[in-house]
């Protein structure tokens, strides 16, 4: 029978999963290798089942292993969400949250983002993961990172998702090529253009050509670029036009190497939504950090550093 003194044989029969080896599991534990082989014997005796099969490599998990691997990373993972929590009402919160932003919104978060966290939650270790949409919304599904910025996004039964506000897209191009284009475009204009876009796994890209379908217009594409600074330099660079968020280029729009034109009537709009797992995993954590960023995206949206209309609420 497992019992609650037995908890500290699940922390060491993840080291043991994690190396593979008892050996080095040892080593990590600070330990011999016949007491780890005691302790796996002793967690096997209490859950009634052998946990690991021996080879001429090492060790790996069994059937019932690999269950109890995953019932084990969740126990202690509440433990220390529950460590976090009791730490917090003494102190700065604990712990590790990563943050997934497409390019548009690191361009105009990030750095507030950083600077609010490190004066406000010190002692937690923040990643930024930067990539497209697409890409965010499969590390939440999979529990590679906390939160995302997605587009358009319908919450599912493992992630959920808060509107936050809702932001217009625009044509892209350099001076010299807006003196060309009248100073409102529609999706007939863009079709004379070089078109550099995302590939078609991500919304954006869908939507333009949705928009051109409905237009019959045929778009000419002549770069698939799925990374945003990487796009930015191609416009830059006069390679072709992009249909992008004024978020995404801020800094080329205040220095005058870009030119935002609008589409007449707005038919290109997008949600920005803040994304999150449905799981309890650091929850007292992960509702603190939730707090900041809605609070930093307010703060962003106010001041106009991220053009945009908030939705309730936000406003």
């Amino acid at each position: 029978m497992f019992r609650s003194r037995d908890l500290s044989l699940l922390h060491d029969f993840l080291v043991v999963c994690e190396h593979g080896n008892l050996t080095r599991a040892a080593d990590t534990l600070g330990t011999v290798q016949s007491g780890v082989t005691q302790r796996i014997k002793r967690l096997e005796e209490a859950v009634g089942a052998r946990l690991l099969d021996r080879h001429s490599r090492g060790v790996q998990p069994t059937a019932q292993g690999l269950i109890l691997k995953r019932a084990a990373t969740e126990i202690l993972a509440r433990i220390q969400d529950a460590k976090a929590e009791i730490e917090a009402w003494e102190g700065s919160p604990r712990g590790a949250i990563a943050v997934g932003l497409p390019p548009s919104v690191a361009t105009v978060l990030t750095t507030p983002l950083i600077d609010v966290m490190s004066k406000e939650m010190p002692n937690v270790e923040l990643t930024i993961a930067e990539a497209f949409s697409g890409y965010l919304w499969n590390w939440l599904d999979t529990g590679e990172i906390d939160f995302a910025f997605v587009f358009d996004a319908t919450p599912t039964a493992s992630v959920d998702a808060i509107d936050m506000l809702e932001e217009d897209l625009y044509l892209i191009v350099t001076p010299a090529q807006s003196h060309a284009l009248p100073s409102v475009v529609t999706i007939q204009d863009i079709a004379k253009l070089p078109l550099i876009t995302s590939s078609r796994k991500h919304r954006l890209r869908t939507d333009v050509e949705a928009l051109a379908r409905k237009e019959n217009v045929q778009l000419n594409v002549r770069i698939e670029v799925d990374a945003g600074y990487q796009l930015i330099r191609e416009v830059l660079r006069g390679t072709g036009s992009a249909i992008l968020a004024r978020s995404s280029v801020m800094p080329e729009l205040q220095e005058g190497r870009l030119v935002a034109l609008p589409f007449a009537n707005n038919p290109l709009r997008r949600r920005v939504a803040l994304a999150e797992r449905h799981d309890q995993k650091k929850a007292f954590l992960r509702s603190r950090v939730r707090d900041i960023i809605q609070n930093v995206v307010k703060t962003r949206l106010v001041d106009g550093s991220w053009p945009g209309e908030p939705i309730n609420p936000l406003a």
